[in-house]
Order: structure tokens, then sequence, then C-alpha cells
């Protein structure tokens, strides 16, 4: 009897044993399992996460290369405008330049024809013609519309001894006045005249009338 009670006794707690053995088994395999599906689950959000992220950084790069495109293209932009603005201002700076230089000339010229004017008209020896020119209008006091006058003593005729005078280089006093006449125009007027005294030569000059600045000798001819 005892012997009987002692083996059911035994295999009990070996069925106790063994049972709690499957439980443990079990568990640990629920907890292995779980550990796989959840571990499984963070790693492939954690690899779409790390997607994202590096698809959000490759975004961002290609957005900031191409807003650093734009910004380059619109900086080379702005510097060819401003080289274009440049230039147009240096053109026109050079223009100006260009014409101020050729009014420099003009005006350089224009005296330097005046001073070999004057310079001419010092060499001239007193008592001397002025053969070669170039000759200046002698001015006058006259106004309005000009009519020659050939009357001794008018004024015309005094503006006419006046530029004769020029030419010759002496007073009417000094000269001999062979005539004064027209020369085949209204404003237009010839003298024949020579140094005071017998057998000196006699020189033909033409004058012609300048409007506001009087009688103009244009030619002088010895006879």
């Amino acid at each position: 009897m005892r012997s009987r009670y002692g083996d059911r006794h035994s295999k009990r707690k070996q069925n106790i044993v063994l049972n709690s053995l499957i439980g443990i088994v079990l568990a640990v395999i629920l907890v292995l399992v779980a550990n796989i599906v959840f571990t499984g689950d963070d790693s492939q959000q954690t690899a779409s996460e790390e997607q994202q992220t590096a698809q959000t950084n490759s975004n961002e790069k290609s957005n900031s290369t191409s807003d650093d495109s734009v910004t380059s293209d619109e900086a080379k932009d702005s510097e060819d405008s401003d080289s274009e603005s440049n230039n147009a201002t240096d053109k026109d700076s050079t223009k100006e330049e260009n014409a101020d230089e050729e009014k420099d000339q003009d005006k350089d010229k224009e005296d330097q024809d005046k001073e070999e004017q004057e310079k001419e008209k010092t060499d001239q020896e007193p008592g001397e013609p002025n053969l070669e020119g170039p000759w200046e209008p002698v001015g006058t006091t006259q106004s309005g519309p000009h009519t020659s006058s050939y009357d001794l003593g008018s004024v015309d005729w005094n503006e006419k001894l006046k530029a004769v005078e020029s030419v010759m280089g002496m007073s009417a006093d000094e000269m001999t006045i062979w005539k004064i006449g027209g020369n085949g125009g209204p404003q237009q007027s010839f003298a024949r005249v020579s140094k005071a005294g017998s057998g000196n030569q006699v020189y033909f000059i033409e004058l012609e009338w300048v409007d506001g600045k009087g009688w103009k000798p244009v030619s002088v001819k010895p006879e």
C-alpha cells in the first residue's frame, strides 16, 4: 500500500515538475517571439525614419543647391547689369571727354590762328604794305542796312580809308589816293593807292563789306 502510494506521489511530483518546466519553456518562447516581433517593428520603424530623414536631408540639400544656384545666377545677373551700367557710364564719360578735348583743340586752334594774325600784324613794318594777309574787318560805327558811299569825308568813305591804311601800314596822309570806287557789287569796292611821292609802286586793293564788322581787305596786288 505504501509503495503504491509512494509511486503515485512521486509520479505526481514529476508531472508537476514537467508541467512547470513546460510552462517555463513556453513562457520563454513567448518572450522571445515578442522580442523578435517588437524588435523587427522597431527596426523597420527606425529604418523608415532614417530613410525619411535621409530623403529630407537630400531634399534640403537639393533645395539649398537650387537656392545657391538661383542666388549665383542672380548675383551673376547683377554683376552683368552692373558691368553693363559701368560700361555705359564709361562710354558716356569717354564721349564727354572726347567732346571736351575737341572743344579744347578747336579753341586752341582758334587762339593759335589769332596769335598768328596778331604776330603778322606786329611783324608788318610801318610803311610797308601787307601783301599776304590775313586781313580782318576794320570795324564800323554804321548800323542798319549798309549803303556804300563814295562821297569824300562820309563815314563810309572814311572807313574805306581805314581799311586801306591797315593794308598799307601807313596813314592816309602818307599815301597818294589815286581812286576809290565800286568793284562789281554794292558791297564791294577797290582802291588804287601808293606811298606819297612820285614814282612809287601803285597797289590795287580789293575791299568787301562785312555786316556789323565793316570793310575788310580781301586782296592786294601791285600794279
